[in-house]
């Protein structure tokens, strides 16, 4: 299915992506079947094709599969689906990182507070002395 282009601030025509990445015209439009889930270009109200500067990496990241290393289509979805669940999987890492770096980070600072009042209710108890 289609996108409506919304006008994002860097989209190209399909002439301009050719020029961009050496890949002819048929090529990308064949590629937008073959690799659905990973390109589908922008649409105009005339229904032509617009491309956002992801979809260009895409193509580029499939033409390097493909044309660079010998890559079968199959071949290359698959590679860019394991590629897609990697990034998933780093990105949830990350974040759980995060959150556990929050967390001790919070642990350290409330020590370093609870310590700062210790000492000085020690030098005011020592003052009153």
């Amino acid at each position: 299915m289609a996108k409506t282009a919304t006008l994002p601030e860097l989209i190209y025509s399909i002439s301009q992506v050719n020029a961009l990445t050496g890949v002819p015209k048929s090529t990308i439009r064949f590629w937008e079947k073959e690799f659905e889930e990973f390109l589908t270009p922008l649409r105009t109200t005339g229904n032509q094709r617009r491309y956002d500067p992801e979809a260009v990496k895409t193509i580029e990241q499939i033409n390097k599969l493909v044309n660079a290393e010998g890559y079968t289509l199959e071949g290359a979805r698959r590679k860019m689906r394991g590629s897609s669940q990697q990034q998933a999987a780093r990105e949830d890492n990350s974040e759980a990182h995060l959150s556990e770096l929050a967390e001790t980070m919070s642990d350290f600072l409330l020590q370093k507070l609870f310590d700062r009042v210790r000492r000085e209710e020690e030098r005011y108890n020592h003052n009153l002395r």
